[in-house]
């Protein structure tokens, strides 16, 4: 397979942190950004929609008075979207409603730098993960928290569910540990160590129990949450920290990661080595995404404001 470029969008003077694809429209994404590289100024969020001429148009934009630093799209509504930022605060937006934000609730003391949406939906609960070491589930509908998770002993970076498991989640942090949780359960169910600060963490969508890391030292592991041991696989080539990684949802074992060398690269865990890399960016790349409705499309963002979509030619 050769992932090649088919499109990109300039997001302007806002500098991309994530991307996510719409889990209900095959051509449309949005991106959370932020002024001035998050330092200071405002955030916009934008939803976009892919032409079947490969142009990337812009549907609409909302803006935030704090830098935007993820999204996750309701699994439940096509028209909600959730997102952090640098205020300790998330957001609730719906599409078809007012620019302002539906709900902001403020239930972490510094930035969030991760929210997702539980993927199931029996229990649409959000998670955000803060760099006041916590990681939170809130219940959007009820507009309370439901729970804390507080066994990280430095800031947290990411936290994603597990799609097969509805009250499991995964989180990593500058403690350089990946931790797995069952939210019934007030502290974490088990705890893998690593050399170096942990920025992301993906489930495999096609084996419950794998979970790829990404390190502030380029490299990539596979654990096997049965496992606690060793990882069942490093990848490395990455020549700084990875910033975020994400499985496919249709290839078993195919991943990409994004890291601050300006790169995005496609990997397959049976290989040693990046099966592609691409430099399309200036500057660090934060956000990436696979499509879950168009096989082999993958989008990122970076801070030179430049969204690329990528589709692999088989």
């Amino acid at each position: 397979m050769n992932s090649v470029l088919t499109s990109s969008f300039s997001t302007g003077e806002f500098h991309g942190y994530n991307v996510q694809y719409s889990p209900f429209r095959k051509n449309v994404l949005a991106c959370a950004s932020s002024q001035n590289y998050g330092i200071a100024g405002t955030g916009r969020l934008f939803v976009l929609e892919i032409s079947s001429s490969k142009q990337v148009n812009v549907i609409t934009t909302r803006d935030y008075t704090d830098g935007l630093f993820d999204l996750s799209w309701s699994e439940i509504n096509p028209q909600v979207i959730v997102t952090s930022c640098g205020d300790g605060s998330i957001q609730i937006w719906d599409l078809n409603f007012s620019p302002a934000p539906v709900a902001n609730y403020n239930i972490h003391n510094q930035e969030v730098y991760s929210v997702e949406w539980n993927p199931q939906n029996c229990y649409p609960y959000i998670l955000s993960a803060s760099w006041d070491k916590t990681v939170k589930m809130w219940d959007p509908y009820a507009a309370k928290l439901i729970s804390s998770f507080v066994d990280h002993t430095d800031q947290v970076y990411e936290a994603c569910w597990s799609p097969d498991r509805f009250q499991t989640f995964s989180s990593v942090s500058g403690d350089r540990t990946l931790r797995v949780w069952d939210f019934r359960s007030r502290g974490a169910t088990s705890s893998f160590p690593h050399e170096t600060e942990v920025l992301c963490c993906d489930w495999s969508k096609s084996d419950p129990d794998i979970i790829a890391t990404g390190t502030t030292d380029g490299r990539i592991f596979e654990w096997d949450v049965r496992k606690m041991r060793d990882p069942l696989f490093v990848l490395s080539g990455h020549e700084y920290a990875i910033r975020q990684l994400k499985f496919s949802p249709f290839e078993r074992g195919r991943l990409a990661s994004v890291s601050y060398d300006f790169t995005t690269r496609f990997w397959n865990w049976n290989v040693p080595h990046a099966l592609e890399v691409h430099k399309e960016h200036s500057e660090f790349v934060y956000g990436l995404d696979f499509s879950r409705r168009k096989k082999n499309e993958v989008c990122d963002c970076a801070w030179d404001s430049l969204i690329c979509i990528y589709n692999d030619r088989t």
